[in-house]
């Protein structure tokens, strides 16, 4: 079994984000974390791609993710 992306990142930061984007979208925890972990290899790409953005993980992207899924579910 492969190691869980999420326990990559500091716990205070998973607990975070992840009731941040419960919040924010009205999901629950599992969900959360979902598109979390499927954030993963986009922001990777980002950031290969010349620092568009910081590691992933770190607090640009704790700070960021959930704005941009508020800002992709509003916009249906």
């Amino acid at each position: 079994m492969s190691a869980d992306l999420l326990d990559e990142m500091p716990t205070e930061s998973r607990q975070w984000l992840v009731e941040q984007l419960c919040t924010e979208l009205d999901i629950d925890a599992g969900t959360a974390e979902d598109l979390i972990r499927s954030a993963e290899p986009l922001w990777n790409a980002m950031e290969r791609a010349g620092g568009l953005v910081d590691s992933w993980g770190g607090g640009e992207f704790c700070a960021l993710l959930p704005r941009v899924l508020a800002f992709v579910r509003g916009s249906d």
